[in-house]
């Protein structure tokens, strides 16, 4: 048996509500921005501009999610800890409709001529396992994109059946 294995830290939701309610503070803050503007107060405009951006980036400074776990992606399986004691294991061969999404990797630029980066937090692993729908989501680190690239390539040529869907700048098979 093959030793390869990739480790990606397993990740759940954590203040998706705070987060989505500061953008919507920036938003507001913004808007009174430009109304302070045009009403002719330059100092307090750049007050409240400052405060808006703050908010509006919010998510580089506030996690949006917490990392609960591991997930180890095998040549012939993929194990699941989510703690020390709980460990669940899928065996490829029992999963069907296998699909991963890469959606980004931490660090890396939005498309064109975007300054801030992607926090490659939304990736997954979705899959059915005895008829019912399981989805993996995973932190995607800079370091382990060439591990997760040899292991999705040593599923395809173990015959394993899945869809990539890769929006990253990165290759993986």
């Amino acid at each position: 048996m093959n030793k390869k294995e990739t480790i990606l830290p397993l990740i759940t939701d954590r203040n998706f509500h705070v987060l989505r309610l500061l953008t919507w503070f920036g938003l507001l803050f913004l808007c009174l921005s430009f109304f302070i503007l045009f009403r002719g107060y330059k100092i307090s405009f750049l007050i409240f501009l400052s405060i808006s951006i703050l908010l509006l980036n919010a998510n580089y400074i506030i996690k949006e999610y917490s990392v609960v776990g591991n997930i180890y992606l095998l040549p012939d399986k993929i194990v699941v800890k989510p703690t020390v004691e709980l460990e669940m294991k899928y065996i490829l061969e029992d999963l069907k409709d296998i699909e991963v999404f890469i959606l980004g990797v931490k660090g890396e630029f939005y498309g064109g001529r975007a300054i801030t980066t992607k926090t490659g937090v939304d990736n997954s692993i979705v899959f059915q396992y005895l008829g019912e729908s399981k989805s993996i989501r995973f932190l995607l680190k800079q370091q382990q994109v060439s591990q997760l690239s040899e292991i999705l390539q040593t599923w395809q040529l173990n015959g394993v059946k899945f869809k990539l869907h890769n929006q990253s700048r990165e290759r993986f098979i």
